[in-house]
């Protein structure tokens, strides 16, 4: 099969292009409202490209742990509270 088309070779490898396609617009689209969005805040800092660009996918990621089915807002917030946190000690 000639993979320099760009065609998927089945489903599987078409859903895994369109996720990234969807996921690379949806950062893009969302660090646009980011930076729109901290300048219509009052007393909210300055959100640059980089900022926005940087926290976007992390917020989307957040937004999909909501959507889903046992998600929900908690879910979303508790999500985002340990994404990064070192792991925590066992007793």
């Amino acid at each position: 099969m000639d993979q320099s088309s760009g065609r998927p070779a089945d489903t599987r490898e078409f859903m895994a292009m369109w996720n990234t396609v969807t996921a690379e617009h949806l950062t893009h689209k969302l660090a646009s409202v980011l930076q729109e969005l901290a300048q219509r805040v009052p007393a909210a800092p300055a959100f640059g490209a980089a900022e926005a660009e940087a926290m976007a996918p992390l917020l989307i990621r957040a937004f999909q742990v909501a959507a889903a089915k046992e998600g929900g807002v908690h879910a979303a917030v508790q999500f985002l509270v340990e994404y990064g946190a070192p792991p925590a000690s066992e007793p």
